[in-house]
């Protein structure tokens, strides 16, 4: 593939709001190049123009000096720019064969009368698995794979297309630190192959080992840009700070309550299964796939009612995006928010605003319509809803997808505030540095069988990652 050069000139986007406005923007081929910043900046709306997934208001794309007409994802691929969404779509009835080929006919072999043939299209199949050494059945029904599977076959199906401008919205958020290496081994390659790569990410990690160039988006405009020689520089670790992207775990040590939960028995879903959970403790499990969450979490609702639990769900799921902020917080528990038999306005929108501001719900007001919040927003609204039950077990699976650093950090001094109401917390997530950051103790699984009981004094990721 030739040298080429994405940028953008003034590229702005209003919705109810200025979402982003006047971006100008810089990718070269054969670079990862980093997009980071708070939750709610624009981050993911700026991805999601160049994609055609949003309409510009205003603005121009250019790919070198041909300026791009981009109106929908379509007018996006066929000049050679895709984005892997945080959320994944694929078509679980399907065969893998299927939801690779899927709606690329025409990107994959252009306009023809004739379909391609069952042996053509097996044949593109099975080159790009063997291409980037995956071992995916063809004929495997997609639905039956795991969620890392899915999100890397979610991936082959852009590049089967050969993207020339590939952009990744959080893409690791549900992966452990394995299935991270694998994707980026990928991104690798196709940096070799002259591919510009825009990663959108939270992870202080992957941009220190992986971008080339950094540019960071405050308020839904550019305010700076790094070159990897730059990364040392006492301004790029100034943002970094300001951004909190270099973390460190708010974790108390708290003596243990009386007994809340004590999970075990034949009647349990998961095999060997034996943990206890006490007040004021945050417990971590994990190695567990999605399904086995689910279970898992379905079992203790079931035998202790006052629980508050955030799904692992895509957030467009379980919110009511019809509705407004108010409503989709004190959904958990009307009661609370009722004055005589009827549920009040003003009850709902005094507690919205409590929370907005607790949670640091950026750029939106309890009038902001819930479908235009950004990813980490959403997510912040399903914990609100969680919370606002005030519940003596909170279950939190995967809490910190979509969550940028302060977020996060906001969301585990709640947790420890919880504790130290005598609350118990029980956090499945494949973010095992995170488990160790914040839990007294992690409940190992593999293969759907209980491994290990550990504390966390003295535990490395390693050591658990060896296991799994």
């Amino acid at each position: 593939m030739t040298d080429f050069t994405l940028c953008t000139r003034n590229l702005t986007m209003v919705a109810d709001r200025t979402l982003i406005d006047g971006i100008h923007f810089s990718a070269c081929s054969g670079e990862i190049h980093g997009i980071i910043g708070n939750n709610g900046e624009g981050k993911t709306v700026f991805a999601q123009v160049l994609a055609g997934l949003r309409p510009k208001t205003s603005g121009q794309i250019f790919l070198d000096d041909r300026e791009l007409n981009i109106t929908c994802p379509l007018s996006a691929q066929k000049n050679g720019i895709y984005m892997l969404t945080q959320e994944v779509h694929i078509f679980p009835e399907l065969s893998v064969r299927d939801n690779l080929i899927c709606g690329n006919e025409e990107l994959i072999w252009g306009k023809r009368i004739f379909t391609p043939s069952k042996k053509e299209m097996e044949q593109c199949c099975q080159k790009i698995l063997d291409m980037y050494h995956l071992h995916f059945h063809l004929w495997q029904r997609a639905g039956e794979l795991e969620e890392a599977d899915l999100r890397l076959l979610q991936l082959l199906r852009i590049l089967i297309c050969h993207p020339k401008v590939l952009i990744l919205d959080e893409f690791s958020t549900f992966l452990n630190y394995t299935q991270t290496t694998r994707i980026f081994d990928i991104l690798m390659n196709l940096k070799e192959q002259n591919t510009a790569i825009l990663l959108i990410t939270h992870n202080y990690s992957e941009i220190r080992r992986y971008c080339d160039q950094v540019s960071i988006i405050t308020d839904g405009t550019i305010t700076a840009n790094f070159t990897k020689n730059q990364f040392e520089s006492e301004e790029f670790i100034t943002h970094i700070t300001n951004l909190n992207m270099n973390f460190r775990y708010p974790r108390l040590v708290l003596s243990k309550g009386k007994t809340l939960l004590k999970v075990e028995g034949t009647d349990c879903p998961l095999t060997n299964i034996c943990f206890t959970l006490h007040e004021r403790e945050i417990i971590g499990i994990t190695g567990l796939t999605k399904p086995q969450r689910k279970a898992l979490s379905t079992y203790i609702v079931k035998h202790l009612k006052d629980v508050g639990l955030l799904p692992e769900k895509s957030s467009d799921e379980v919110l009511f995006l019809t509705q407004g902020i108010p409503f989709n917080i004190t959904a958990s528990n009307f009661r609370k928010a009722r004055k005589k038999y009827f549920v009040s306005a003003s009850k709902e929108k005094r507690y919205a605003k409590s929370y907005i501001t607790r949670l640091g719900i950026h750029n939106a007001t309890v009038h902001t319509p819930t479908r235009f919040l950004s990813s980490g927003n959403k997510q912040k609204l399903l914990i609100a809803r969680s919370l606002f039950n005030e519940s003596k077990l909170y279950i939190y699976d995967e809490p910190t997808k979509n969550l940028d650093s302060i977020s996060r950090l906001e969301l585990y001094n709640i947790l420890n505030a919880l504790a130290l109401k005598d609350a118990s917390i029980l956090i499945l997530s494949s973010d095992i540095s995170e488990l160790i950051g914040m839990c007294s103790r992690i409940v190992l699984f593999k293969d759907g069988k209980q491994i290990g009981n550990y504390s966390t004094d003295y535990l490395s990721s390693e050591a658990l990652y060896k296991q799994l």
